[in-house]
């Protein structure tokens, strides 16, 4: 995948004026030095993946100057708001800002700029894996792009190789390793005109890649040990990383179990001296050792790798659920500050107050649609992990009911905005962002059950652990918790994982909230493929007559006989309660 990130260089771009309504001419040379830093500070954050932050710089500047007319100023402003929502998953949003891209470079007629937004939805539509989609849009792109240098002051675009080299990935996705070799290699070529050390590293890594689907070792070793010298004189780690991966697996084929554990070592310790290195390469060379440390049985190795890869996916999918719901949020503030700030200036225009109030309109209506954009990428990626999870039926009603809040009252602002209540308006804005944040709250919670990469016993064990420690550290209660090591190599169905994680999360929760108990004993472990969890405590216990009348109870069981599993409750009144769960893994 080729990085979006710009280099802002927007000096010229302001002093020649670039956009309509040049802020340079409007608010004088102190605009003008305030775009320019705003745009470098949103360059500095999201080259350190803080795209929260890179985009409130953002926001200032959508506060500056007006964006809808087409320009060179909205359409960089546009694209770089595609890339915000690129690296936080946001791919159906992005693709929107992407059209917007597409159709503002059409106004414009300016070939570069179409090429560079064709190279956006491609990307969009390839990480979606809707993969023909994506190479018609690269195809697209390649009628229009050409080589630098260009006539005029441009931001950092998307340039010939980048396209060949992301055209070459969709055909590797697609299966198809004869057009991958032939893409990659015009996009070698092409980064070697311009004596692009990384376009260069990085075709290289294209090549290998399409003959190792190929069956070609061979090759792919000549190119992935041309990757790495490559990468190591321009400083690329991160391509240098996914070189290592890479040869380690030609040994793997080679039968050279030596070579593929010395390269994978030699990858870890690139990731060890530098922390920093983008999280996508490194969790593909993750997934590549995972792989061959199963494959030789190396299970030190292995869990080690587990817990760096689970590590780095927490601390991702954190991060991400920040930066999303600051993005969201803030971009519904940013949506408000113009709608005010134009609404004041309709008031001394009456002449365009009507035209004003249509374009808002039709921003909130692009809102809502984003919205649902978002809930059917969440609900696509569900699917696409085979997640026909009960997590997402238990908030559905939730997430419903608050977007049907969001739909009520963006109807209900329609009507305030034609008959001109400036001030229902604004409440009703602010209704709309608590019930946005409050939304965004609550998909956090299914985060963790969609993940495709919990798919061990292991992580399963740290999950409770974490969930039990919390609980219990509330309520003053001691935590006995043991786990054997044979779970970090027992991989489990997503749909077992799922119901044995609600199972006992249901019977941690009934215990601290319940039982009054001062101990919970909690112990997992596999036998002969047969996974147990046993979670006792000492506290008051209940009759047995009372098993079947809670809907926690009922819930547990109709989950245990989902998966076939044995699940049993005992207890007794003033002697605790016991719960134990078996469940065989085939």
């Amino acid at each position: 995948m080729q990085r979006l990130l710009f280099i802002v260089l927007l000096i010229p771009l302001i002093a020649s004026g670039w956009q309509t309504g040049t802020p340079a001419k409007k608010n004088g040379n102190a605009d003008s030095i305030f775009i320019l830093n705003a745009f470098n500070r949103a360059d500095e954050y999201m080259n350190t993946d803080h795209y929260d932050s890179a985009q409130l710089w953002l926001n200032k500047i959508y506060a500056k100057v007006s964006y809808r007319k087409p320009s060179l100023f909205s359409y960089f402003l546009t694209s770089r708001q595609a890339e915000v929502y690129y690296y936080n998953n946001l791919h159906e949003l992005g693709l929107q800002e992407a059209f917007k891209a597409e159709n503002i470079a059409g106004v414009l007629k300016d070939s570069l700029l179409i090429s560079d937004a064709c190279n956006f939805i491609g990307l969009f539509y390839m990480n979606n894996n809707r993969l023909p989609e994506a190479v018609k849009y690269y195809k697209k792109g390649l009628r229009y792009t050409r080589q630098p240098p260009y006539s005029r002051p441009y931001i950092e675009l998307s340039k010939p190789h980048h396209i060949f080299g992301n055209l070459a990935e969709a055909y590797e996705k697609l299966k198809m390793p004869d057009s991958a070799v032939f893409y990659a290699r015009l996009s070698l070529r092409k980064a070697e005109e311009i004596k692009s050390e990384r376009g260069t590293a990085t075709a290289n890594l294209n090549l290998a890649s399409a003959y190792l689907l190929k069956q070609k070792t061979d090759s792919a070793l000549k190119y992935f040990e041309l990757t790495r010298l490559l990468s190591i004189k321009s400083d690329d780690f991160d391509v240098e990383l996914n070189s290592y991966s890479g040869l380690a697996e030609c040994a793997e084929r080679t039968g050279n179990k030596a070579a593929a554990l010395k390269h994978l070592a030699t990858g870890f310790a690139l990731m060890k001296e530098y922390p920093q290195l983008n999280d996508f390469y490194s969790s593909m060379f993750l997934e590549i050792a995972i792989k061959i440390y199963r494959r030789y049985n190396e299970q030190a190795l292995l869990l080690k790798t587990l817990e760096l890869k689970t590590a780095i996916q927490t601390a991702v999918y954190e991060r991400n659920n920040t930066q999303i719901q600051t993005i969201l949020l803030t971009s519904l503030r940013n949506e408000k500050t113009i709608f005010n700030l134009e609404l004041a200036e309709a008031d001394n225009k009456k002449n365009l107050a009507n035209t004003r109030l249509y374009i808002l309109l039709l921003m909130f209506l692009l809102l809502g649609i984003a919205f649902i954009a978002y809930r059917y990428y969440t609900k696509q990626r569900l699917k696409l992990a085979n997640m026909r999870s009960k997590i997402s039926q238990d908030l559905h009603d939730e997430v419903g009911a608050t977007l049907s809040g969001i739909s009520m009252y963006s109807y209900i602002t329609k009507e305030q905005i034609k008959n001109q209540e400036h001030e229902s308006v604004n409440n009703s804005l602010d209704i709309i962002k608590d019930n946005a944040g409050e939304m965004v709250a609550k998909l956090n919670d299914i985060v963790w059950a969609v993940n495709p990469v919990q798919d061990n016993a292991y992580t399963i064990a740290e999950r409770l652990k974490e969930f039990a420690a919390q609980l219990t550290s509330v309520k003053g209660i001691k935590l006995d918790f043991t786990a054997n090591n044979p779970l970090a190599t027992l991989k489990l169905p997503m749909e077992k994982r799922k119901n044995i994680y609600l199972i006992c999360k249901e019977a941690i929760n009934n215990a601290v909230k319940y039982s009054e108990c001062t101990l919970l004993k909690i112990d997992i472990s596999v036998v002969n493929r047969n996974l147990s969890v046993f979670i006792e405590d000492n506290g008051k216990g209940f009759a047995p007559a009372l098993i079947n009348k809670g809907n926690g109870l009922n819930n547990m069981a109709a989950r245990a006989n989902e998966i076939r599993a044995d699940l049993k409750i005992n207890s007794e009144i003033g002697n605790g309660t016991k719960v134990r769960l078996q469940c065989k893994i085939t």
